[in-house]
């Protein structure tokens, strides 16, 4: 899904795409970061799924980049929140 924003100073969300093994955040980084500059990100949902970071191996130059966590969401979890100390993201899936 398309969700165009601003995560924080650089990081720019671009759109979020679901897989069987795993939920990526494709990004746009603005300035180079370093692969450690990522490791305090957390996501979580509202069932308490255990969520870990796909391992980063190198560093992000200017552009773009995707962050992952697997595995993914399950069906029935209803929020995610992607965050770090000073800065969230809450994403909402409105079921009818």
């Amino acid at each position: 899904m398309r969700a165009p924003g601003k995560l924080r100073n650089g990081l720019f969300l671009e759109e979020v795409a679901l897989y069987d093994d795993r939920i990526s955040f494709r990004v746009f980084t603005s300035r180079p970061f370093r692969a450690d500059e990522f490791a305090a990100l957390r996501l979580t949902d509202d069932v308490g799924t255990d969520y870990a970071m796909v391992p980063r191996v190198e560093d992000v130059s200017d552009g773009r980049t995707a962050i992952e966590f697997r595995p993914p969401p399950p069906a029935h979890s209803s929020r995610l929140h992607l965050g770090e100390p000073g800065w969230g993201l809450h994403i909402v899936n409105q079921r009818d």
